[in-house]
């Protein structure tokens, strides 16, 4: 099987061969100080050397497009764990991707529907992280890469309905983090729409899991701001049973995964138990005592305090 044309005026097939693997040691490595050593400095030095080679290849060749892209990535990942200062870099990282990956044949290769809608999301979380936020730009940002998602046919459907389910939840949080009735509204019906995306693999699937707690945090988030503002009502007490539904349900998930000595859920656990004890004992405190016994029991054996 032959690779792809080489335009005129680039090197030829062997040489680029060459470059890309060159890059690609350039790119494992810097990943590897960034996700297992926590060096953010000399990874975006190794990420901006394999972007140097990757520069040098035929970007007119899609494949060579969306390598290119994933040094610009790389980067953006590194500038943004460096801090707040690094933020406009960063931005500019993305945007040079998205300007790489935009125009990329999406329907040929699954990965570049992929990378394009993570290029979106990850810009979002950058805008949505600045003070003030750019709340306006994440959500457009967000809502660029559900529609890449919904429109990713190549993708396999598992992998595509999980960054579906990440990209309503995040959205969901943008917009509950404004705290306004139409806000609100919008943040419930994404994260809704992000629950129902990964419920049926929760307890088979660790991302899926944390996925779904997150998404059960912002509605509960949301439920606790209602339940503050509304007088005594069949609608408060619809929301009273809806907030201890959503603790009990994500409590009990978290539990699952512990068991498991998965252990990256107890901040979440922990901020939905202090919830919802504090629903119990404010609009059913009958049930109060029974709650505490079955989670607070349970969060004491998860950390290691069990009876003789």
């Amino acid at each position: 099987m032959t690779g792809p044309a080489v335009p005129a005026g680039f090197p030829d097939a062997e040489a680029i061969e060459a470059i890309n693997a060159r890059a690609s040691v350039f790119m494992q490595q810097g990943i590897r100080l960034l996700q297992s050593d926590n060096d953010a400095a000399n990874a975006l030095l190794h990420f901006d050397r394999a972007l140097q080679l990757r520069r040098r290849l035929p970007t007119e060749v899609p494949v060579h497009a969306y390598s290119l892209a994933a040094c610009w990535l790389n980067r953006a990942e590194a500038l943004t764990c460096l801090g707040p200062v690094y933020r406009t870099l960063a931005l500019s990282a993305y945007d040079e991707a998205l300007a790489l990956l935009g125009p990329l044949p999406l329907c040929e290769d699954p990965r570049f529907s992929r990378r394009l809608a993570i290029a979106h999301q990850n810009r979002a979380l950058v805008l949505a992280a600045q003070n003030p936020p750019a709340t306006a730009d994440a959500v457009e940002a967000l809502a660029s890469a559900i529609a890449v998602l919904d429109h990713a046919e190549a993708m396999e459907t598992p992998e595509r309905d999980f960054l579906l389910a990440v990209a309503w939840m995040n959205l969901a949080n943008i917009h509950a983090s404004q705290a306004t009735n139409a806000s609100d509204l919008a943040a419930q019906l994404a994260a809704q729409r992000a629950l129902a995306l990964v419920e049926a693999k929760e307890h088979d699937d660790a991302p899926a899991a944390e996925t779904g707690l997150k998404a059960r945090h912002v509605l509960c988030r949301i439920l606790a701001r209602r339940l503050s503002d509304q007088p005594e009502s069949e609608t408060h007490i619809t929301n009273v049973h809806d907030a201890t539904d959503l603790a009990d349900e994500g409590l009990e998930l978290a539990r699952e995964w512990e068991r498991r000595g998965i252990g990256r859920l107890r901040n979440l656990a922990s901020d939905l138990f202090q919830f919802g004890a504090k629903v119990y004992a404010q609009y059913q405190p009958h049930f109060l005592d029974e709650f505490l016994g079955e989670h607070l029991g349970s969060r004491r054996t998860a950390s290691g305090v069990t009876g003789s």
